[in-house]
């Protein structure tokens, strides 16, 4: 089998983004199975001062670059963007295989004047892909989001039994594709407390949890729930289970975070490619100042390197 063609953007160049990119990439272990294409400013490299693998092949860009660490501004802002465009159309040329996508500031690409909230919102649009997944993957958890950054009071209003259904069907099919799992073990968390207990608290499982796992059951989804959030990620319960799907952000990402914090992965399901990242932000505090941890870095170029080997056997 070929090596992945792999287009890695160095996020937001007043974050750590670059300094952990650049690191990871220059790992003998990942450079013997992929073959990586950095999208950067040539004046972002130059300053981190960090010698570059000879077989990384570099997409150099000419966005103006103003370092101002720890800061999101317009300008790397629109740089974020630019990145993440050339990417988009490294892919959509067919000459990437997959993307991995160092961490940007919203504040900085709204300055710069997007729409869009994060990467996986613009990156549904460009594909005009309609379901797409926030999952995150780790040794210790897995889990996915049904809803992403948006308001807890709007979650409600968002969540549905079909949406629920759709992201039930997706996981199975993304876990059994790129995971090489043949009957995934999915736990679905319920929205209210208790799961609504009986309708004593809300109704919102009743009608939309509830139904959901029984529609996907008749799919032929191992599918299981919905259970309470407060025991479903004790360890002997999550560890029955390859992902768990949470209708909401904090749900799932704040157990995730607490035990994955450092290696998480984030993964994009059901874009037309293979679109991974760190599953941390643009830890301003301690940009350019060489304190920057690469294990999420790396593991989400592993990550990706195994999705693509499973999905080509």
């Amino acid at each position: 089998m070929t090596k992945p063609t792999i287009a890695i953007t160095i996020g937001d160049f007043n974050g750590i983004g670059p300094e952990v990119t650049v690191k990871s990439l220059n790992k003998k272990e990942i450079l013997a199975f992929c073959k990586p294409i950095l999208i950067a400013d040539t004046k972002v490299l130059d300053l981190l001062k960090i010698r570059l693998d000879k077989r990384i092949r570099i997409l150099k860009r000419s966005n103006k670059i103003k370092i101002t660490p720890g800061q999101p501004s317009l300008l790397s802002g629109k740089a974020s963007l630019d990145y993440i465009d050339c990417g988009i159309d490294l892919i959509k040329n067919n000459e990437a295989d997959c993307l991995v996508t160092a961490p940007i500031s919203k504040t900085a690409i709204a300055k710069a004047g997007s729409k869009f909230k994060g990467h996986t919102d613009l990156l549904q649009k460009h594909f005009k892909v309609n379901n797409v997944l926030m999952s995150f993957f780790s040794k210790d958890i897995n889990v996915a989001v049904s809803t992403a950054h948006i308001p807890l009071k709007d979650v409600a209003k968002k969540m549905n039994t079909t949406l629920l259904l759709n992201h039930l069907t997706v996981l199975n099919e993304s876990l059994k594709k790129y995971f090489g799992i043949k009957r995934p073990r999915i736990a679905l968390a319920a929205i209210n407390p208790h799961a609504s207990e009986d309708g004593n608290i809300g109704d919102d499982d009743l009608k939309i949890t509830f139904p959901a796992v029984k529609l996907a059951r008749k799919k032929k989804i191992n599918v299981e729930g919905p259970f309470p959030s407060d025991t479903l990620f004790v360890y002997k319960h999550r560890k029955k289970y390859d992902i768990i799907l949470c209708p909401y952000h904090d749900q799932g990402l704040i157990p995730f975070k607490m035990l994955a914090f450092d290696t998480g992965v984030n993964v994009t399901l059901n874009l037309p490619f293979i679109r991974t990242s760190p599953d941390h932000g643009t830890a301003y505090d301690i940009a350019w100042r060489k304190k920057a941890s690469t294990n999420s870095m790396e593991q989400s170029l592993l990550l990706a390197i195994k999705m693509y080997k499973k999905s080509y056997k």
